[in-house]
């Protein structure tokens, strides 16, 4: 099954871990992420910290968990 497929599937939510530049780690909770072009995906953000890790360090970790 592809991402995509399976994100339109299922419900639940996740945590998205990202650090600055510096190595500060920064964790915050999102729900699935929304497909994009070419095998990519997308958060809905606002500028706190996880978008200003995101600009400065594009590394960056989601863990997803199903609902039930």
């Amino acid at each position: 099954m592809a991402l995509k497929e399976y994100f339109a599937s299922v419900k639940g939510s996740g945590v998205l871990s990202t650090a600055d530049d510096q190595g500060k780690v920064n964790s915050a909770i999102y729900a699935a992420p929304y497909p994009l072009e070419n095998d990519l995906f997308g958060f809905i953000m606002k500028a706190r910290k996880t978008h200003e890790n995101i600009a400065v360090n594009p590394n960056a970790c989601f863990l997803f968990v199903e609902t039930g």
